[in-house]
């Protein structure tokens, strides 16, 4: 990934417009321990639709990225993996969260 920098709106209330910058790989962690908490939470979670948002654009990003690489480069396929594997997890977070809420009780995500 590119070592870009991405603006999340902060999460505390009482600071108004402030921002927080991440990386893409800080991002995909925040991602990531959104989803084991969700996963293993009973209960549903505070919404994180700003981290969603922001890996969703970073996933478009991604993909104009691939589309402008050269062609049989190795590297294309790696990154093409990595890209999955981000959506797998996306998915999985909203899956499991649209489970709590349609279902009321754990996740089976």
């Amino acid at each position: 990934m590119a070592e870009e920098e991405l603006n999340l709106p902060g999460q505390d209330s009482d600071a108004g417009s402030e921002e927080v910058v991440l990386t893409p790989a800080e991002l995909i962690e925040r991602l990531e321990q959104a989803w084991m908490n969700e996963k293993f939470a009973p209960d549903l979670l505070e919404s994180k639709p700003e981290i969603v948002e922001c890996v969703m654009e970073q996933l478009d990003h991604m993909e104009e990225n691939l589309r402008r690489a050269k062609k049989g480069d190795l590297k294309i396929s790696i990154h093409r993996m990595e890209m999955e594997r981000i959506r797998y997890v996306l998915s999985s977070y909203l899956r499991c969260r649209l489970m709590k809420v349609c279902h009321g009780d754990t996740c089976r995500c």
